[in-house]
């Protein structure tokens, strides 16, 4: 009893993983988490008695191991299943407490069969900030890209819906001059790189390498009918080919791209 019992409480305890130097972040992040009061193998070990047991076992047997020199990190803790997470949530949420979103969670888990820790892989061992932990919009882009599941913004928004300007035929043109007329961040906001998802690429009429353009000929002819070589390029760019910023359709109030 003294070599089972004793070892196999201290073995139960989360504290057990402090003695271990790449499990020791993991143990701080649980530590500041909402889940501080449940210990691993509640989330980590299916619920049934049996597999209680066996991971009661092993992790007496690691707790001999850890004595000795051998540099040994224990790999008892599986991905948590959806059966450990519903012993403690029972009632699962339809809407978010803002009641912006909707989270038809009966539906991922029961029919779709989604594990859990796919949405909410940082729930528990997150490092930041307690927004850090909630699931963040890519995770859902991951299956909501209008092939797997639905992408359309009101599918989840309760209050969101894409603006009507932008279904307009030259929103790609026109959007720079609503930029500072609307709160672009209201729906964009969760990616920081959302612009550069377009603007990093070369566009379409430029041409790219395996399509030589005939820009460099035909961009005149595209000037005269819209001017916004300045929505990308800076003055230095015009000159190294034309000398001189080119005065064509020029607005001497144009901002240009620092």
């Amino acid at each position: 009893m003294i070599f089972a019992v004793g070892p196999g409480f201290t073995a139960s305890r989360p504290e057990f993983y402090k003695r271990f130097e790449k499990l020791t972040p993991y143990y701080e992040s649980w530590m500041a988490s909402q889940h501080a009061r449940v210990n691993c193998q509640s989330c980590h070990v299916a619920p049934e008695v049996l597999d209680q047991a066996v991971y009661h076992a092993a992790a007496t047997g690691e707790i001999y191991l850890s004595l000795l020199p051998l540099g040994r990190e224990p790999n008892l803790l599986p991905r948590p299943t959806n059966e450990a997470c519903e012993s403690c949530h029972i009632d699962l949420r339809t809407v978010s407490p803002s009641g912006d979103l909707n989270i038809p969670h009966r539906a991922h888990v029961d029919k779709l069969k989604v594990a859990c820790v796919t949405c909410h892989a940082d729930l528990v061992h997150a490092a930041g900030t307690d927004e850090s932990t909630k699931p963040r919009m890519q995770t859902c882009l991951r299956c909501h890209d209008g092939v797997t599941a639905k992408s359309e913004c009101n599918a989840c928004h309760r209050e969101k819906d894409r603006p009507e300007s932008h279904g307009a035929k030259d929103w790609l043109v026109v959007h720079p001059e609503r930029q500072n007329q609307e709160d672009c961040a209201k729906c964009h906001g969760w990616n920081d790189a959302w612009c550069a998802e377009c603007h990093s690429n070369r566009p379409e009429s430029h041409g790219s390498g395996d399509k030589p353009a005939v820009w460099r000929a035909a961009h005149g002819k595209a000037v005269e009918d819209r001017r916004n070589c300045e929505a990308c390029h800076q003055a230095a760019f015009c000159e190294r080919c034309h000398g001189e910023v080119p005065q064509l359709n020029y607005d001497a109030t144009l901002k240009l791209v620092e």
